[in-house]
């Protein structure tokens, strides 16, 4: 065995899954044994060297039973047709549980071990390598030795947590009958992580499309539309042919392999890395249940990173939703086969609506993970799109419908320092219009190669569990089962309240990267410029308050100290560094100075409350702690809407306390016990406030023109749609006579979010004509604006209504 796993060394490299090992809570002092999935002489060779090399802790077999270190839950007997036998594992196990019954105080372990030789989600194509990756069914010793030649470089050994045979778990079990169920445990656990590295099993992908068209609801539909448009059913079945044809995915294994090879160069060539934080959680979630990984979507490169880093990291990609705008010839059929499906912007058939909701009930049914972006498109802005509700009504409608795992959605955060789309979005953030996909623009992207993009960050937030919302809004919902057409009212809450959660994870799960730190501080100085010394003083004090007064535990920072975020900057072309004799300024660059407003979107959320308690001490030294607190508690619900926040209003008001403390430790401030007072004007502190407070400054001031319009418009004049069009009149007006250089500053989706929430809210109603009438809660919240907002704001936005 030694000389095998010596002359083996000279093909194999492994990984590991888990990288940490300690996560796994092997206790190294007490007596363990490792157990593999399958015998094999490689895997057992394999794992001997891992030990030998001192890449495995050494098995502890002190007082130990048997004189074998690693086990085997499967043995394969037979030359030609290979049986499998589980006998012999049994047997070991039963004198494992009966030397415990004799020597209870001696715990002994069993740790899970599975060795994979290179990885395939599907083998329907033949080329070489493919034939001889890692499958579903009995592997022979041939097809082993050869996928050792070819894929030994690519091993990947993954560790389970132990199963610990101790005087708890075996009293009174009989030793037969407990040495069953623990080789029948293992092998669900080595089928789901098999599952999770390799895929599915997709031998049904070939049929699938028959299968679909074959579905009682989607016979009866196509009956339906034969009959609406006067046509033979065998025209409306050939149209739902040609339906499923264009929205399944052909995925296969050859593609995800070359689609791996390039994007690994290109990762090199175009980005500094890629950063993934929070994996190893996700890696146990996605052995266990089906996922539904819900990214924010910022880029096209969205689609690519996640399926990329997940086969990296040993995880099987998901199936992707992607925009039919995305089906261009010959990219379309390279998408397709790397597990993209397509789905239209719009489902105006009933034939088309159906067949793409079976679709999808069927990946979820076979397990399969799937990808979707619920804000439905990219987002312009920096800001989070509210969402979606189509695909993630779907989803709910097939868990309901057809289930085998528990579903979970994994939201996560991609952060991009430099995006590719850079230029194209800056056109749109300046009123240009949205420029369609095309063959010709894909080969424009030639140029993008020779700039620079920085580094990319991935975070997986924590997951959310679809069977805990049902339960709040239907507790009787497993005995349930949906038509296409029926929408119950908690139904409805469900598909929302999933919706709130994805989002609001993502944004809990934020990373701060050197041009979110450059964006959020230079844009809230005048002429978007600071001397070297103040930006990297106001950066340090944005880390401060992200690291006393923190978001989320899944909020991660750049590494970077100050000078090297302003470098960075310079290297990314976002700022330039103006020299002087009395200190150096840095400068956005003027083409920049809208794209910022991006980047600084990206983190906004983090500051909600820092932001707004600064502004308290723009217009006046001495504040009122309680009444800070009391605004804060009054303007919650409108400003949670707009950045999804994660907390309740007592939460979020708690929160402000948090940061005061925060405030009063930096010296920003001093307190006594009713009253917060800040430091003289022209000094460091007020001036790190003043831009603090800028950050969210234009939210407030968007806030506050809406309560302007209403309160300067007679009752009943004017409906939601007319308040939305007055309202971005004023702001696009306000933004070019200061130039804000902030396009989301008159977004019409922003005022119609807010006029909701004051619906919401009881702030205003509508009459029976569809006209507004405010109540007299608004008085509040427009005397409110005095505190925080100076007199030039509001004397300019009174000025143009």
């Amino acid at each position: 065995m030694s000389l095998l796993s010596k002359l083996l060394y000279l093909r194999v490299k492994v990984e590991y899954s888990p990288q940490k090992l300690d996560s796994l809570g092997i206790q190294q002092d007490q007596a363990f044994a490792y157990v593999l999935s399958s015998d094999s002489s490689i895997s057992r060779s394999i794992l001997w060297e891992e030990i030998n090399r001192g890449n495995l802790p050494i098995p502890k077999t002190n007082h130990f039973p048997l004189d074998k270190k690693i086990l085997a839950n499967q043995k394969l007997i037979g030359i030609w047709n290979r049986t499998t036998d589980y006998a012999t594992f049994e047997q070991q196990v039963t004198k494992l549980i009966e030397h415990n019954h004799s020597q209870p105080e001696q715990s002994i372990q069993l740790i899970p071990v599975s060795v994979f030789l290179g990885r395939a989600p599907d083998k329907d194509h033949g080329a070489f390598k493919i034939l001889f990756s890692e499958k579903w069914g009995i592997t022979g010793r041939f097809r082993k030795f050869m996928s050792f030649l070819i894929h030994g470089k690519h091993t990947l050994v993954r560790l389970g947590k132990p199963i610990i045979l101790s005087e708890e778990m075996t009293q009174g079990q009989d030793a037969e009958k407990l040495s069953k169920k623990i080789s029948r445990v293992l092998r669900v656990h080595a089928m789901r992580v098999k599952t999770s590295v390799v895929g599915r099993d997709l031998s049904h992908r070939r049929t699938i499309a028959k299968n679909i068209i074959k579905r009682p609801a989607v016979q009866i539909e196509i009956q339906g539309y034969a009959k609406r448009r006067k046509i033979p059913i065998e025209k409306a079945q050939k149209e739902a042919e040609k339906i499923i044809r264009e929205i399944a995915a052909d995925y296969t294994y050859n593609t995800i392999k070359l689609m791996h090879r390039i994007f690994r160069w290109f990762w090199t060539k175009v980005y500094d890395g890629v950063k993934l934080n929070f994996l190893d959680e996700l890696r146990t979630v996605a052995t266990t249940k089906e996922v539904i990984y819900t990214p924010c979507h910022r880029s096209h490169i969205d689609y690519l990173i996640l399926s990329y880093s997940l086969y990296e990291k040993g995880l099987v990609p998901p199936h992707i939703a992607a925009g039919i705008n995305l089906n261009l010839p010959v990219v379309g059929n390279i998408l397709r086969k790397s597990g993209a499906f397509f789905i239209r912007r719009s489902f105006n058939s009933a034939l088309y609506s159906t067949i793409f909701s079976e679709y999808l009930s069927s990946l979820i049914a076979h397990g399969v993970a799937v990808e979707y972006f619920i804000e439905g498109t990219r987002s312009r802005t920096g800001r989070l799109l509210h969402p979606k509700a189509g695909m993630l009504a779907m989803t709910v409608r097939s868990y309901l419908n057809e289930r085998s795992l528990p579903l979970v959605f994994q939201p996560s955060s991609l952060n991009y320092e430099k995006l590719m789309e850079g230029t194209s979005y800056k056109s749109e953030l300046g009123g240009g219009s949205k420029k369609k996909e095309s063959i010709g623009g894909l080969f424009k992207t030639r140029k993008l190669l020779k700039d620079e993009y920085g580094r990319l960050t991935v975070n997986f937030s924590e997951p959310i569990e679809l069977d805990d919302i049902l339960d709040k809004y239907q507790p009787d919902w497993r005995n349930i089962t949906l038509g296409v057409k029926e929408k119950p009212q908690w139904f409805k809450e469900v598909v929302n309240e999933a919706g709130e959660q994805i989002l609001t994870k993502i944004n809990e799960s934020a990373h701060v990267n050197p041009i979110n730190f450059l964006a959020i501080t230079l844009l809230s100085t005048p002429n978007r410029s600071a001397t070297e010394e103040n930006l990297m003083t106001q950066i340090r004090l944005y880390r401060d308050l992200l690291h006393k007064a923190p978001y989320s535990e899944r909020t991660t920072i750049t590494s970077l100290n100050e000078d090297e975020i302003i470098e960075t900057g310079i290297r990314l072309k976002f700022i330039e560094r103006i020299e002087h004799p009395l200190g150096d300024v840095i400068k956005v660059r003027d083409e920049m100075a809208v794209l910022m407003t991006y980047y600084r979107n990206n983190i906004i959320h983090l500051f909600a409350a820092s932001s707004f308690i600064a502004m308290f001490f723009v217009n006046t030294k001495n504040v009122s702690r309680k009444e800070v607190l009391r605004m804060m508690a009054i303007v919650y619900p409108y400003v949670q809407n707009e950045l999804f926040l994660k907390w309740t209003r007592e939460e979020f008001v708690a929160y402000g306390r948090d940061v005061i403390k925060v405030f009063r430790e930096l010296n920003l401030i001093t307190t006594d016990r009713l009253t917060m007072k800040r430091h003289i004007g022209g000094s460091k502190q007020a001036a790190q406030l003043r831009v603090l407070a800028n950050a969210l400054m234009q939210t407030y001031e968007r806030f506050f023109i809406v309560i302007a319009v209403l309160k300067n418009e007679p009752v009943g004049s004017l409906s939601s749609g007319e308040l939305e069009s007055k309202c971005h009149q004023v702001a696009s007006q306000l933004s070019l006579l200061y130039e804000f250089n902030s396009p989301d500053f008159f977004d019409k989706a922003l005022f119609k979010q807010f006029i909701n929430v004051l619906k919401s809210e009881s702030i205003i109603s509508t009459d029976g004509q569809g006209k507004i009438v405010p109540s007299d809660n608004i008085t509040p919240l427009f005397d409110g604006a005095k505190t925080i907002l100076s007199k030039r704001t509001r004397h300019s936005i009174l000025h143009l209504l």
